[in-house]
């Protein structure tokens, strides 16, 4: 388990970016725990996210929608583990061990897992990289915070607020 006690001091957890490629100044950056869902990185801001945990027992919870994989017991709280690669409209994938659950804090009092694929790192952002996306007709790009090219990489940052009281 990862737990995330002291937002500002994680780098012992995960492995940072410390060299960029380049010296270049880019400002103010966001700090986001990086995860993969078939062949794309998301990112989620780090202030959002409580723990990290492996994939433990997970109760169904009956008539609930196909989203909501069930409920776990985090040290007395009941948290609802959604399914993220239903979410954005993926094929299912059995869980393994690399499978992890993000804890994420919508509020003092509302807390939400998230299950993905699996996690990388935390990686510190420039906020000019970000780009942000054009809404569409449906509106699908609404979980979507920006997308920043970035390190050879292609990083979606969601808006885990966003996502969640709308799925609610």
């Amino acid at each position: 388990m990862m737990q995330f006690t002291n937002r500002q001091s994680l780098t012992g957890n995960f492995s940072t970016v410390g060299n960029m490629d380049d010296e270049e100044d880019f400002g103010p950056s966001i700090r986001c725990v990086m995860f993969a869902l078939e062949n794309e990185i998301y990112g989620i801001q780090v202030s959002k996210i409580r723990e990290v945990l492996r994939v433990g027992n997970i109760r169904a919870v009956p008539g609930s929608s196909r989203q909501v994989l069930g409920v776990i017991n985090v040290r007395g709280v009941i948290v609802t583990v959604i399914d993220s690669r239903v979410m954005f409209g993926l094929a299912s994938k059995q869980v393994d061990d690399l499978s992890r659950i993000i804890i994420v804090e919508l509020d003092d009092e509302r807390t939400v897992g998230i299950m993905v694929d699996f996690v990388m790192e935390v990686k510190d952002i420039p906020e000019k990289k970000f780009e942000p996306l054009s809404s569409t007709k449906d509106n699908a790009s609404r979980n979507i915070q920006g997308i920043a090219h970035f390190q050879d990489s292609v990083i979606i940052l969601l808006d885990v607020d966003t996502m969640f009281y709308i799925h609610e």
